[in-house]
C-alpha cells in the first residue's frame, strides 16, 4: 500500500472497485507505470506553498482535482490576473480553448495510470492571458507531496517571449497563512556530521549530496531550495537562504527544517530589509564580506540594532534557535546571499571546528548558485536579442500568416534560425525561412546580415527565387567568405483565381503543403547547394500552385531532427500530424506542432505558416 499513489482519483478507484466487485462485476487493474519521467513525488523538496509564493519563478500549483492552490506574483504578473482570484479555478482557465478538452483527457489518464508524458519535461506550450492573447511559454511540471500524502502538481512557467520582470509586489494579505502545528518531536542531528563514523567520510558524503542536488536543476531558486533540503537532513536542523538581486535588494527564498510537516511562517519568506553600512548583525556583517560565523547562546535578548537583524532575531526565536552558523554565498567578485544553518535546543551545538569545512561547503553552493544566475542571464539576453531579430508578419488579402520562435530549452545562447516575410512593390508576399550554421553570437550576426542582403536583392530586381539565392550566395561569399547557411526563399503569386508559389531552396528542408482534405506533401523542387558553397552554380526555381483553404508551412530542422532517427521518418511523423490538424485555425496548427514536436529540443524551431482564404461570398 505505501507504493500506491496517494491521489483523490486512487480513493475513488478503490471505493468504486470494492462496491463494483461485491455486486459481481469483474476487476480492473490499476497500472502503475515504473520509472515513468517525474511520476514520483520530489524527495528533494517537499510542497510548500510558502515557497511558491516567494519564488521569483512564474509558478502555478494544483491538486489532484485538477484546482489552482498556489499562484505566485510572477505568474500573476504574466498572466494578467489577480493571484486570489486564480486559485480555486480549475487549470483549463489558463489555457486556449484548443487544448482544454486534450490537457482533461491528459490529467484524467495520469490520474488513472501513472503514465506522463510531460512530467519532469520542458513543453512549449501557449498560455492565455486575461484579455485573451496567447503568451508563449515552457511548461515545466513537477509532483511533490504534500504532508497528508496528496500529490501537488507544481509547474514552473518559463516565458519565451519578451515580457517585463514583475515587480517586488507586496505578498496578498487574502491568502490564509498556515497555521503552526503545536510542538513536533524534531529527531536529534544527523549522524553523519556528529562525530560517529569516518569523518572525512562524512563530508565527503555530503559534499557529494549537495552537489547533486545543486545540479539537478537550472533555477536559482530551486537549487537554493534543495540543497537547503539536503543541509537540514544531513548538517543542520534548519537552513535558510538568502540572495541579493542586481540592485542589491535582499529577499529570502527559502527555509526549510528536516521535518516536512513543520511549516514556515509566511512572514518569514519574501524581501527583507535593505542591507545598510549602519545594519548590525551577523547576517549583515555576512552580505557585507565577513563570515562564515558562528554564534552560540541563543536565542539572544535585548533590542535590534537595525530592522534587517530584528527579523534575524526573530527568525532565531520561531526556529528555538541554540546555534547557528551564517555563511556568505560568495561569488567570484562579490556577495551574492547568505546560508543560515541553525541547531535548536537539545542538540549538540555548533562548534568553531565545523566552521573550516561549512566555509567550503557553502564555496561551491556560491559558486553553482552563481553560474545559475549567469545562465539565466544569458539565456534571456539571448533570447530577447533573437526575438529582436525576427520581424513583425505583413498583413495581406486572403492570405494568413503565423510564425512561431522557440528557442532551444538547454541553451543559453542566441541562434541562427530565422524567418521573414515581406511584400515586394508589386504587391506579392515573400516567404524566407533559414538557418546559419553555429549557435552563439556570431551565427545571429550573420543571420541578421544575410537576412539583411536577402531583403535589399529581392526588392531590388523581381526575378525567379533561384536567381535571388545566387546573388544572395554571391554576396555573403563576398561579405561573409566564412559563413554557410541554409535558406529557403518564396514569393506567393496571384493570377486571376489561382494562386502560386514560385520557390528555391538553398540547402533547406522543403516546405509541407497541407490541404483542408488532409492531403499533405512536400515541396522538394528547386533544391540546391547551401550558400556559400559556390555562388557561380546556377540555382533552380519551382512553381506549385497553392488550393483554396491549403496550409503552407516553413520550418527549421530543430522542429524535426533528433538523435538516432533518420531524416525520412522524422518529416513523415510531421506530414502525419500536419494532415491531422489540417482543418485547425492556423494558430492553433502551429501551436499543435511545437508542443507535439518541441518539447526537450536541443535546438532552436522557427515556424512560418500561410493558409489561402478564400474571399467572401
Amino acid at each position: 500500500l505505501p507504493a500506491l499513489p496517494q491521489i483523490r482519483a486512487f480513493r475513488h478507484w478503490m471505493l468504486d472497485e470494492i462496491a463494483g466487485q461485491l455486486s459481481g462485476r469483474r476487476p480492473t487493474a490499476w497500472t502503475q507505470v515504473p520509472g515513468a519521467p517525474g511520476a514520483t513525488p520530489t524527495q528533494l523538496a517537499p510542497w510548500d506553498a510558502s515557497e511558491v509564493e516567494a519564488s521569483d519563478v512564474p509558478t502555478v500549483a494544483a491538486d489532484d482535482g485538477n484546482r489552482i492552490i498556489a499562484v505566485n506574483h510572477a505568474a500573476a504578473s504574466l498572466l494578467g490576473r489577480p493571484a486570489h482570484d486564480l486559485v480555486g479555478q480549475r487549470l483549463t482557465v489558463l489555457m486556449p480553448e484548443h487544448l482544454r478538452e486534450r490537457h482533461i483527457a491528459a490529467f484524467t489518464s495520469l490520474l488513472l495510470t501513472g503514465e506522463s508524458r510531460i512530467l519532469g519535461r520542458s513543453i512549449p506550450v501557449p498560455a492565455l492571458h486575461r484579455d485573451g492573447h496567447v503568451i508563449p511559454v515552457r511548461l515545466s511540471i513537477q509532483t511533490q507531496e504534500a504532508v497528508d500524502g496528496r500529490t501537488v502538481f507544481v509547474a514552473h512557467l518559463t516565458t519565451t517571449t519578451v515580457v517585463p520582470a514583475p515587480p517586488h509586489a507586496p505578498r496578498d494579505e487574502r491568502y490564509p497563512t498556515r497555521p503552526v502545528p503545536g510542538p513536533v518531536h524534531l529527531p536529534t542531528t544527523a549522524k553523519r556530521a556528529h562525530g560517529t563514523g569516518d569523518g572525512a567520510a562524512v563530508w565527503l558524503a555530503l559534499f557529494a549530496d549537495a552537489g547533486r542536488a545543486l545540479h539537478s536543476t537550472l533555477d536559482v531558486d530551486e537549487r537554493l531550495r534543495r540543497v537547503c533540503h539536503v543541509l537540514t537532513r544531513e548538517l543542520a536542523d534548519w537552513c535558510a537562504a538568502d540572495l541579493l538581486d542586481e540592485d542589491g535588494r535582499l529577499r529570502r527564498v527559502c527555509v526549510a527544517h528536516r521535518d516536512p510537516r513543520v511549516p514556515v511562517p509566511d512572514r518569514h519568506l519574501g524581501p527583507l530589509p535593505t542591507v545598510s553600512e549602519t545594519s548590525r548583525g551577523s547576517l549583515a556583517r555576512v552580505l557585507r564580506g565577513a563570515g562564515p560565523l558562528l554564534e552560540t547562546g541563543l536565542p539572544r535578548t535585548g533590542p535590534a540594532q537595525s530592522p534587517l537583524e530584528a527579523r534575524q532575531l526573530e527568525l532565531m526565536a520561531d526556529l528555538g534557535a541554540s546555534s547557528s552558523v551564517v555563511a556568505p554565498l560568495r561569488a567570484q567578485r562579490e556577495v551574492i546571499g547568505a546560508l543560515t544553518m541553525v541547531r535548536v535546543r537539545d542538540v549538540p551545538p555548533f562548534t568553531k571546528d565545523d566552521i573550516p569545512l561549512i566555509a567550503e561547503l557553502v564555496r561551491a553552493i556560491a559558486l553553482a548558485v552563481d553560474n545559475a544566475r549567469l545562465h539565466r542571464h544569458a539565456h534571456d539576453n539571448a533570447e530577447h536579442l533573437q526575438r529582436a531579430l525576427l520581424p513583425e508578419l505583413p498583413r495581406a488579402e486572403h492570405l494568413q500568416l503565423t510564425a512561431r520562435y522557440i528557442p532551444s530549452s538547454r541553451t543559453a545562447e542566441v541562434g541562427g534560425d530565422w524567418y521573414d516575410a515581406f511584400t515586394l512593390p508589386g504587391g506579392d508576399t515573400v516567404l524566407v525561412i533559414g538557418d546559419v550554421t553555429g549557435h552563439d553570437l556570431r551565427a545571429a550576426v550573420a543571420m541578421s546580415a544575410l537576412r539583411n542582403m536577402l531583403r535589399g536583392i529581392a526588392v531590388d530586381r523581381q526575378e525567379p527565387p533561384g536567381e535571388v539565392l545566387r546573388r544572395l550566395d554571391l554576396a555573403s561569399q563576398t561579405l561573409s567568405p566564412h559563413s554557410t547557411a541554409t535558406c529557403a526563399y518564396a514569393v506567393v503569386k496571384s493570377d486571376g483565381d489561382t494562386v502560386n508559389l514560385n520557390h528555391s531552396s538553398a540547402g533547406h528542408l522543403p516546405p509541407l503543403l497541407t490541404t483542408r482534405a488532409g492531403d499533405a506533401r512536400f515541396l522538394d523542387a528547386g533544391r540546391g547547394l547551401l550558400i556559400g558553397m559556390d555562388p557561380d552554380l546556377p540555382r533552380p526555381s519551382a512553381c506549385d500552385p497553392l488550393p483554396p483553404d491549403s496550409t503552407l508551412l516553413f520550418f527549421t530542422d530543430g522542429l524535426i531532427e533528433r538523435r538516432g532517427e533518420p531524416l525520412d521518418d522524422a518529416l513523415a511523423r510531421l506530414r502525419q500530424y500536419a494532415a491531422g490538424h489540417a482543418r485547425d485555425p492556423l494558430d492553433v496548427f502551429c501551436d499543435e506542432l511545437v508542443i507535439r514536436f518541441g518539447a526537450d529540443t536541443t535546438d532552436d524551431i522557427a515556424l512560418l505558416a500561410l493558409r489561402l482564404t478564400p474571399p467572401p461570398d
